[in-house]
């Protein structure tokens, strides 16, 4: 049994229940669909204006297994158990591990067609993302093929742009140019001197990114002209790093934009704005995070498997035939406002929980009330992922 397209997450019964990304077209062809997937709220095909575009849509699952902070001691082991365990989608990073991360995943691809646990790399739906400090054209393309070299593929099926914003200069050259004292934090540096973009690195300054995320996505369509990616795709876009780069784009829309979204932090804007485009919003972190401090989780009432609502909804959920853990709750909240989903864990148990999302349905007043720990949040306050990122608020253009 193979792929198989559900309209919309909270009607997928298994992992091989996907979601059709939306087929690419020049943006004046694409933005004919945003009447259509506002009445319908559900992810529409804009015919290619190329007819070399002409294909049928891609699918990708809507729970897929992450990769990140697995680390090179664990990364093999785990991408393997979760292959086992029934994942079809496998999601990583050139950044990941230290740059390792792409290795060990290509690793147990094999091992899994070795022990014919797929018969063919055809079974899996991988994501890989490029990394800031490649952003351009020539560069971004080095990147993708070091990716595809170290996954041992000739392709992707989803190549991400991971961050919008610049990569920073080494700590030892910020030094040298702004006279810190090695060790000095930004903050205690002089005002003038605390703006974030003084340490980009040269040709990534504020005036100059936004051109550069415009060469970055422009090798993205050629990747896929090329048959490199599938489809193509952003991490950690705002609606308006995306409405920038619509002005630029050749194809469009992105088929995935991954960003962090869970209860405390929710996207309600960006995800109305995904639905319009026809771009399909990817959760990551809905647990929570591995970034959160305890100084943080004590501002925002407590961890999000520990707050009253969620654990209401497991405790209702649960009977004799079944339990029903506070995190399946988070990850049946995400599922049910039509998220893909990628959880990360290294404990092939947990791997097995995290999988099991689709016998039980959230009622109304679950998600309601879920969704109220984000209310006296105001701003972005629920934001727990990038913790030491500088731009991590994603205020630039």
């Amino acid at each position: 049994m193979g792929f198989q397209s559900v309209q919309r997450a909270s009607e997928a019964r298994s992992l091989l229940d996907c979601v059709a990304l939306t087929s690419l077209a020049h943006p004046a062809a694409a933005s004919t669909v945003v009447s259509t997937a506002k009445a319908t709220n559900i992810i529409t095909h804009p015919s290619p204006s190329d007819p070399s575009l002409l294909q049928p849509p891609v699918l990708m699952p809507w729970v897929g297994y992450g990769t990140y902070r697995l680390g090179q001691r664990h990364a093999r082991t785990a991408t393997f158990q979760a292959l086992n365990v029934g994942y079809r989608q496998i999601d990583t990073a050139f950044i990941y591990g230290g740059q390792t991360t792409e290795i060990e995943v290509g690793k147990a691809i094999q091992d899994a067609l070795e022990h014919n646990i797929i018969s063919s790399r055809e079974e899996l739906f991988i994501t890989t993302k490029q990394w800031r400090e490649y952003h351009g054209y020539e560069k971004s393309m080095e990147c993708l093929n070091l990716s595809l070299d170290r996954l041992g593929v000739d392709y992707v099926d989803c190549w991400m742009m991971h961050w919008p914003g610049p990569c920073w200069k080494s700590k030892p050259r910020q030094e040298k140019e702004f006279g810190m004292s090695k060790g000095t934090k930004r903050e205690h540096v002089d005002a003038e001197e605390n703006d974030p973009w003084l340490y980009a690195k040269d040709g990534m300054g504020k005036e100059e990114i936004t051109a550069l995320r415009a060469e970055t996505w422009r090798a993205m369509e050629d990747a896929y002209r090329q048959g490199k990616a599938r489809s193509i795709a952003v991490s950690n876009f705002t609606i308006q790093h995306l409405e920038l780069l619509k002005k630029s784009a050749k194809l469009w829309p992105p088929a995935v934009n991954q960003v962090e979204c869970h209860p405390y932090y929710p996207q309600n804007e960006l995800l109305e704005y995904c639905k319009r485009e026809g771009i399909v919003v990817q959760a990551y972190a809905s647990l929570g995070g591995q970034d959160g401090t305890k100084a943080k989780w004590k501002v925002l009432g407590g961890k999000l498997i520990e707050s009253e609502p969620v654990l209401a909804a497991s405790k209702h959920l649960s009977n004799s035939q079944r339990t029903v853990s506070a995190a399946q709750v988070l990850l049946r909240w995400a599922l049910q406002r039509n998220c893909a989903i990628v959880p990360k864990t290294s404990s092939p148990a947990r791997m097995k929980e995290n999988a099991n999302v689709f016998g039980f349905v959230l009622t109304d007043e679950e998600m309601i009330d879920i969704s109220k720990l984000a209310n006296n949040l105001e701003g972005k306050k629920g934001r727990l992922c990038w913790r030491t990122e500088p731009l991590r608020l994603l205020e630039f253009e």
